[in-house]
């Protein structure tokens, strides 16, 4: 009966995968890719492509004998999807596409996958303390690359093993995030030891977008932004004059707050908003030359030249932005949900929240600096958990075929889902977002200076300053951190060896 189940739903999602692929519409042909120029052939359009739907090679041998397979995964009170293992068939499409994926790998693998969650808080506290006392309770884990401890720190006491000494283990394939990889390898990449995959949703969760009001867009006679994206010109620029032209008094005296007002607000977000323009200007804190060598970069022209422009964007006035952070009644979530902002900015797990709004929303990648910039970028926040595979596995080759295979079906069978489920609403489906899903997932990136513990008091001024719509010196703050940042830099070399 289970696998007869099995069989059905695994129908079902590959007909739910058939649909998001398109009939060669305008919408599905227009799929822009990382750098957003179009007609670009690459692997950011109709999903899955072609490496990814094509026939997987299982390794022989595999046989976990009946074992446990136990993977350890963050909880948190902040509303993201965070199971990794569904106990049944429950109707729910995505609950049911990870009951599938984890019953065709326990019958393939002969194990039973297991799940232990532990409060995001202490997570990585406590993979360490299990991992260093000799303790092999985890298979695999979804550390958070930076939440009480960062993941630097734990690579430096030898807690995980390098990914790349695990031959089972596919890291060259799409079903890992190719960027992240990139980005974490150490030494002259040969190196690595946590990977971005879809295995756990919070991980495509955690990536920061912008979601803007479409009903308001509309109404206010203005040009959808999906061809701007693209086209490669979704910028600053193009940004700032979207928020310039959603700032409405309505009637009202002024842009300041009023619960039950009639302002509306051009772009209203949380303080994370100005590192995620940051990092989608393609500019870094920190940079891993080709040697594997760290280096601050805080300092170069262009880097100052995007922190002035987000001032300019940030620090105003005129309705165009709205710090709002504070729960339960001046919070950006609920303030966008009542059709109060063009814009906002936030996790995809927003999603979730706005797809009860009464308008229309829909999804875009953080925007340029500019149109000569190639790519797009959208990062990961600072909790999002990564793979890995703790030093006192026993298994590690059988551990790393387990995972790559979870990968791969979550690439496949699972994420086709979440980005349907993602921009559902009222049982409408925006294809235009989700056209822009996969532009957000193939352009996410991870903040190394965080990961490594190395800029957090220089990325929190500028959090706590830019991104509440305060003014901050630039010149002046580099040169109070400046010092502090190099030494951190020489403490990871030698914490890393």
């Amino acid at each position: 009966m289970k696998k007869f189940t099995l069989l059905i739903s695994l129908t079902l999602v590959f007909a739910l995968v058939l649909i998001s692929c398109g009939d060669g519409s305008e919408n599905n042909n227009n799929n822009g890719g990382n750098n957003g120029n179009a007609g670009q052939d690459n692997n950011s359009g109709d999903f899955p492509n072609d490496e990814i739907i094509r026939e997987y090679i299982f390794p022989e041998g595999m046989d976990g004998g009946g074992s446990s397979f136990t993977i350890a995964a963050p909880t948190t009170s902040w509303f993201f999807y965070t199971d990794i293992v569904r106990d049944e068939i429950s109707g729910e499409g995505l609950d049911d596409a990870i009951y599938n994926r984890n019953s065709f790998v326990e019958e393939k693998f002969n194990i039973e996958i297991k799940e232990v969650n532990i409060d995001i808080e202490s997570f990585n506290n406590s993979v360490r303390r299990l991992t260093t006392a000799g303790d092999d309770a985890y298979d695999a884990a979804f550390c958070p690359m930076f939440r009480g401890t960062n993941l630097a720190s734990m690579i430096g006491e030898n807690i995980f093993y390098n990914l790349r000494e695990i031959p089972t283990i596919n890291l060259d394939e799409e079903w890992w995030n190719q960027q992240i990889i990139k980005e974490a390898s150490l030494g002259r990449g040969d190196k690595l030891f946590f990977a971005a995959c879809d295995i756990n949703i919070m991980t495509l969760q955690c990536l920061e977008a912008v979601f803007f009001n479409q009903d308001m867009i509309e109404n206010l006679g203005l040009t959808l932004p999906y061809n701007l994206v693209r086209e490669g010109k979704w910028t600053f620029d193009a940004f700032n004059k979207y928020q310039k032209d959603g700032a409405q008094l309505n009637g009202a005296d002024s842009f300041r707050w009023e619960n039950g007002g009639n302002a509306a607000y051009g772009f209203i977000s949380y303080d994370n908003s100005v590192n995620a323009l940051i990092d989608g200007s393609g500019e870094r804190y920190v940079t891993v030359d080709s040697d594997g060598s760290l280096r601050l970069v805080v300092e170069n022209e262009r880097f100052v030249s995007v922190v002035q422009k987000i001032e300019s964007m940030l620090v105003v006035s005129d309705g165009s932005y709205l710090f709002a952070n504070t729960m339960p009644d001046f919070h950006y979530e609920p303030i966008f949900v009542n059709g109060r902002s063009l814009m906002t900015m936030g996790e995809l797990k927003a999603a979730d929240v706005f797809r009860e709004m009464n308008d229309t929303f829909g999804i875009l990648p953080i925007p340029k600096y500019e149109e000569s910039q190639e790519n797009y970028y959208c990062h990961y926040i600072f909790a999002t958990p990564m793979a890995v595979i703790p030093s006192t596995n026993a298994r590690p080759e059988f551990t790393g075929a387990v995972l790559d295979a979870m990968a791969y079906l979550s690439a496949r069978d699972v994420t086709p889902v979440f980005f349907d489920v993602t921009v559902s609403q009222k049982r409408l489906r925006n294809e235009d977002s989700i056209d822009m899903l996969h532009i957000i997932k193939d352009s996410s990136y991870i903040d190394m200076g965080l990961v490594y513990g190395i800029t957090n008091q220089f990325w929190e001024a500028i959090r706590h300053s830019l991104g509440e719509g305060k003014t901050f010196d630039i010149i002046s703050q580099t040169e109070r951190h400046r010092d502090r940042m190099n030494a951190n830099i020489e403490n990871i070399i030698e914490l890393l060896g």
